[in-house]
């Protein structure tokens, strides 16, 4: 947890080199499949240092020196060119940011929350109000003292200060959490009183989608976990008795990987528990050869293949006081997939929602909590499938609940009453929007994200609850990351475009500026002569459609010179890479100084500009999405200083795919590929992520079989490297085996890298090695001018 109020230290560099990582796909953050979703739907294109915690950019920054085998290089060098720029935008801080880049927001009306101190001397929390700044200690000198003193009774030691370093507020603010020493506390701020909470010391091993092994009750008398994979127990915090709650199959639950969240949540009187339950002993189970000792072994898992059977699913809610256990729903073939529990607040209905097999159809149901009965509150459907983002938000009045809907080919907002009567559409244009980060329910106003300008940028806005009064409030272009306080008061932006660097501004809930929390220098960007990328506007292979991209030049271009070009591509129905935001020293910046030009094109099948342009690719796979990508490289071929006879691409999972498919297709398009991760049958892929947009191969057999990478393989004419973990449990390595073993058959050339024991997105020295492996190769075949001297520095 970062420190309340504090922005973590370190250099952007590590920043930069993680927003380029994760662009060029061998990142830290997983990239594709329903694993997580929420990752892809809004990258990160404003570095800010206080968006990545300190320990994480500790570490980015030691795999930026990593890398590069760097020396200390000043930025104050103007004339740094090549790969000595490209060392330089990597590992210095060419754009520091003075101020907080977030704010530690506390309970409503309370302000934000700032820390003073050390662990060693103890810490002093103060909240802080937004309009005059002034603070006020959140503990008096009582309250401090009982708090001390109740934790030296608890645990037998004796200190003259605070037990934590953080701590978060509990029960509408009526007490505070904190851990200290390993064990868990709540003090109830009325009464003075601390209790420890015992928690059970057997947690775990986890499915590879559940963050945390158990959850507090909202009492905090319970304490709910999981053990041995998808078993469900309950354990007393006062008393320490354990009780099992549910049976499992004990082997690690598909629920998460399903996209169907958290599988288990209280209610919130703490009576009882909802939660999912699967059977996935149906589906495959995959092998995971871990050979890197002389007797090798071999884990399995469970890889719902597109075509296979689901898991039968079923939801329950539990009584945690009787054990009474009641079924709520099972899962049929037609509706396969339950996700999303949420409780109505008052504690007396759980809502699910049910999703048919090709994911067009939603149901939210609402489930009552004593004896089960269902009932369906409203259903939603759309040609193609059903984005995940919901926007389920209830207001305190009990009554009514917002909804995001793109049955109008828009992602809007609606008012429901809670028997699923639509009150009205509160938004509506050929815009989208985006995630409700708050509601004014007294004010009447609902604040939340959007996109604009076919999805090159992202204000905030905020509309009144009947549908009236849309004001945008963050006034310049380009993108705005939002945190709302609580109360839906104040709201912190942080605002970066193409040729605007990162500022932090703390904002009133009517837009108005309260003032400058962050800004940020760019005098060493400046005098190094970096500029910004280039917004490219084209046509998709329509000839009719607009097609956005970015293009990044070397500081030192010269247009009587010509240059080989890097396209990065994703190309996923759920990610968006070309937006108005400050990327003149991101990774693709850092990779053009080596004498590319680098690349990026938003074709059909991707977000924010609508549901028709996002389901150019639906049923398609391969087809417009890469049809998109080539008629805009094959657009910048009539700019002379690009020589289209050198052109690379290169992406990871999903791009991996789109990797391979542009250069097969292709081949007069793009003559070197890197992929890595990629799914290249697509029956080979997850059945939650290819069969969305694929549907079945029974279903949609001619969409698969031009999708299906392993018959293309005599056609590849380029230089081609594949790189791949061992252990990938998102796209199995399988789909690599199988697509090289059509290239020798077929007699075509190809480069591969293997990591023993990789998962799909490469960590540690893996990561180091593939980034250094993927430059490399197009140094080595895409050759531009310094290409032998970049490459020995490299390694």
């Amino acid at each position: 947890m970062t420190e309340p109020g504090v922005r973590p230290t370190g250099s952007d560099a590590g920043l930069k080199l993680w927003d380029g990582i994760v662009k060029l796909g061998l990142g830290l953050r997983v990239i594709l499949l329903p694993m997580s979703p929420g990752l892809e739907r809004h990258p990160t294109l404003v570095s800010l240092p206080g968006k990545v915690n300190s320990s994480m950019n500790r570490f980015l920054t030691a795999l930026a020196v990593a890398v590069l085998n760097l020396g200390a290089v000043s930025p104050a060098s103007a004339q740094a060119r090549g790969i000595e720029l490209f060392r330089t935008i990597l590992t210095q801080p060419l754009t520091p940011i003075t101020g907080p880049t977030e704010l530690s927001w506390l309970p409503a009306g309370m302000g934000y929350l700032e820390a003073a101190g050390d662990s060693a001397t103890g810490r002093t929390f103060y909240r802080v109000d937004p309009v005059t700044g002034k603070k006020t200690r959140v503990f008096d000198a009582r309250t401090e003292a009982k708090i001390i003193a109740e934790f030296a009774r608890l645990t037998g030691t004796s200190g003259g200060h605070l037990p934590f370093d953080a701590f978060k507020f509990e029960r509408g603010g009526g007490a505070i959490s904190f851990a200290a020493g390993g064990d868990h506390f709540l003090h109830d701020l009325a009464t003075g009183k601390v209790r420890k909470l015992l928690v059970p010391k057997n947690l775990g091993p986890l499915d590879q989608a559940t963050p945390d092994a158990g959850v507090f009750s909202p009492d905090f008398n319970y304490y709910a976990f999981i053990r041995d994979y998808d078993n469900l127990y309950l354990f007393d915090t006062r008393t320490g008795r354990e009780t099992r709650l549910t049976t499992g199959t004990s082997e690690n639950n598909l629920i998460g990987f399903l996209g169907a969240g958290a599988w288990f949540v209280w209610s919130p009187d703490s009576r009882r528990i909802a939660y999912l339950k699967a059977d996935q002993r149906a589906i495959y189970k995959y092998p995971l050869l871990r050979d890197l000792d002389r007797h090798a072994t071999v884990d399995y898992q469970r890889y719902p293949f597109t075509g296979d059977p689901n898991p039968s699913l079923e939801f329950h809610v539990i009584d945690v006081a009787s054990n009474a256990d009641v079924k709520v729903a099972a899962s049929t073939e037609e509706q396969p997939y339950f996700r999303n529990i949420a409780w109505f607040d008052d504690g007396s209905e759980v809502t699910f929602q049910v999703v048919n097999q090709w994911e067009n159809r939603l149901e939210l149901k609402a489930a009552d909590a004593a004896s089960g009965q269902v009932r369906t509150v409203l259903v939603d459907e759309d040609s193609t499938y059903l984005d995940e983002l919901h926007n389920f938000r209830q207001l305190k009045d009990g009554k009514r609940f917002t909804w995001s809907s793109e049955r109008s080919g828009w992602r809007h907002l609606y008012l429901y009453d809670r028997q699923g009567t639509m009150l009205r559409q509160l938004t509506s244009g050929e815009w989208d929007t985006g995630q409700i980060d708050g509601i004014d329910e007294a004010g009447g106003w609902v604040y939340f994200e959007g996109a604009t300008n076919f999805g090159l940028e992202q204000p905030f806005f905020r509309v009144r609850l009947d549908g009236t009064g849309l004001t945008k409030l963050t006034p310049e272009p380009g993108v705005h990351r939002i945190s709302m306080d609580p109360g839906a008061a104040f709201f912190t932006d942080a605002a970066a475009a193409l040729s605007a660097a990162p500022a932090v501004t703390l904002r009133a809930a009517d837009g108005k500026a309260v003032r400058t929390l962050a800004t940020t220098n760019t005098d060493a960007v400046t005098k190094l002569g970096l500029v910004a990328p280039e917004l490219l506007t084209l046509k998709a292979a329509d000839g009719v459609s607009p097609l956005h991209g970015i293009l990044y030049k070397p500081a030192d271009f010269d247009p009587s010179k010509r240059y080989p070009l890097i396209v990065n591509v994703y190309g996923g129905p759920h990610t968006k890479a070309v937006r108005d935001g400050y990327q003149t020293t991101d990774f693709a910046a850092a990779l053009a100084q080596l004498g590319f030009l680098v690349a990026q094109f938003d074709g059909r099948g991707t977000i924010d500009r609508g549901k028709r342009w996002q389901a150019g690719s639906y049923l398609r796979l391969g087809q417009t999405d890469v049809d998109d990508q080539a008629a805009a490289v094959r657009q910048l071929r009539s700019r002379p200083y690009l020589d289209s006879l050198r052109v690379g691409v290169t992406g990871i999972s999903h791009g991996g795919f789109m990797t391979i498919m542009m250069m097969v297709r292709y081949p007069d398009v793009y003559q070197v590929g890197a992929a890595g991760a990629p799914i290249t049958d697509v029956r080979n892929g997850p059945h939650q992520y290819i069969g969305r947009i694929m549907r079945t191969p029974q279903a949609n057999p001619d969409g698969y079989a031009k999708a299906d990478l392993l018959t293309y393989a005599p056609n590849l004419k380029g230089r081609l490297l594949i790189y791949h973990g061992t252990n990938d449990q998102n796209a199995v390595i399988g789909n690599t085996m199988q697509f090289v073993r059509k290239l020798i058959d077929a007699g075509r050339p190809v480069d591969m890298m293997i990591y023993p024991n990789g998962i799909h997105v490469l960590e540690g020295l893996d990561a180091i090695h593939g980034l250094k492996t993927m430059v490399s190769y197009f140094l080595e075949h895409l050759r531009p001018e310094g290409w032998e001297q970049s490459r020995t520095a490299l390694w």
